[in-house]
């Protein structure tokens, strides 16, 4: 009543400068806990993992001395944190911050061998074809676990974290494996067996430390809980 004959001008809302700010916010911490478990698997992967030797003497097939080391064991510990931050912010954002990840450790490693701290690729980092396969099957396998949490989770809670670890780890492991450089023998389906085994224990053992932290990551709205 008391503005009447007044044009009122209408206030914009900065929504969309806000979602985009919110959103950068909600990738830093998925972001850069992609690139440190990415970069710890790389720091490893020249620790042969002794206490898995044992395996020969069940069956030579599934010795693991020859090739199995640190970095490999703990990288099912990039599904975890793809499986919290699905839990909390649903399959986009999540395929974002993965994207994200790697272009960051692409642009880490180019602005390395510019300014000279890393001499040769193939000798500091992995032979191109290697470092190809690599990519390659983790970011399949991290495709797989992000798609199919977003669709199992829900009740029971256990499901979508477990069999999203377990399948996206797998998915991995096969495609990594069957790369054209390697023989197919039993060799090779030994190893296929033993990783399996890692990326099958890593999807029980996360149930733990993800039934922990249930109740301090919580789903926003929108996204039912797993």
């Amino acid at each position: 009543m008391l503005d009447r004959g007044v044009d009122r001008v209408p206030v914009s809302r900065p929504r969309a400068v806000s979602l985009f700010v919110a959103t950068i916010v909600r990738l830093i911490l998925p972001v850069l806990a992609l690139c440190g478990a990415l970069l710890l698997c790389f720091y490893l992967r020249d620790v042969p993992v002794r206490q898995l030797d044992r395996l020969g003497e069940i069956d030579p097939r599934l010795d693991p001395s020859s090739w199995l080391n640190w970095g490999l064991l703990v990288l099912p510990l990039v599904f975890f944190i793809l499986n919290l931050s699905s839990r909390r912010y649903g399959a986009a954002l999540t395929l974002t911050a993965s994207l994200l990840a790697w272009l960051l450790l692409a642009s880490g490693i180019f602005w390395s061998i510019r300014e000279g701290f890393i001499a040769d690729f193939e000798q500091d980092i992995a032979p191109y074809a290697l470092a190809a396969s690599f990519v390659g099957a983790m970011a399949v396998g991290q495709l797989v676990n992000i798609l199919l949490f977003d669709r199992l989770r829900g009740i029971p809670w256990w499901k979508a974290p477990f069999l999203a670890a377990f399948v996206g780890g797998a998915a991995f492991a096969i495609i990594f494996n069957t790369r054209p450089a390697m023989v197919w023998d039993d060799e090779l389906g030994g190893r296929l067996a033993v990783e399996m085994a890692i990326h099958f224990t890593w999807a029980l053992a996360q149930l733990l430390p993800t039934l922990m932290l249930r109740r301090k990551i919580r789903p926003l709205p929108g996204f039912g809980g797993a």
